[in-house]
């Protein structure tokens, strides 16, 4: 695992290129971020440039402003994005600190690449974040397909889920039925 040191040094040197998200961090001078992921964690504290810095990693839930825990089962869901794996994750503490930091990251993805040209060049570092959204483009275009054909599975192949159309026509039905048999009962009390 890499030392909490090492992400806050290169968080930080993504998030110098925009002054805007380190505004934004700044107001949360002091405040900790502790993201685990058995048996790995890291913990964080931003500095009051908006930057971060390696927090106290013996740090109790108590103590720190966010926690963030994924499951190691939510891995592969990172790779579908935040949304995803955010969904999956035991969050507790400050929404608030938790949504200004997802809105710092933002502009990560395009501080990655100036970072990346710098090493690089301009070249392969387009091309390499080319390649990184297809394959980003690849993964969400599998999932929505999985999800229709699943989709289409269950209500048409399998017909384990009902159309909206069938059970409000059931419903009905019921509602008829149980008028009907309402009548009946009233018949058979004047004939007895």
């Amino acid at each position: 695992m890499l030392p909490s040191s090492l992400i806050a040094r290169a968080l930080s040197k993504l998030l110098s290129h925009d002054d805007a998200a380190r505004k934004l961090l700044a107001t949360h001078a002091g405040e900790t971020v502790q993201v685990r992921m058995p048996p790995f964690s890291t913990t964080l504290k931003i500095s009051e440039a908006g930057d971060f810095v390696a927090g106290d990693s013996s740090l109790s839930d108590k103590d720190l402003s966010v926690s963030v825990e994924f499951p190691l089962t939510s891995l592969p869901l990172i790779a579908q994005g935040k949304d995803a794996a955010l969904r999956s994750a035991k969050i507790s503490g400050q929404a608030a600190l938790l949504q200004d930091i997802s809105k710092a990251f933002a502009s990560l993805p395009l501080a990655a690449e100036a970072e990346l040209e710098r090493v690089v060049g301009p070249i392969f570092a387009t091309e390499a974040v080319r390649f990184l959204k297809a394959l980003k483009a690849l993964g969400d275009n599998a999932q929505s397909s999985l999800h229709e054909a699943g989709k289409r599975y269950l209500h048409d192949e399998a017909q384990l889920v009902a159309e909206r159309d069938d059970v409000s026509q059931f419903v009905s039905d019921i509602q008829r039925l149980r008028i009907d048999v309402q009548r009946l009962q009233a018949r058979v009390a004047r004939l007895a």
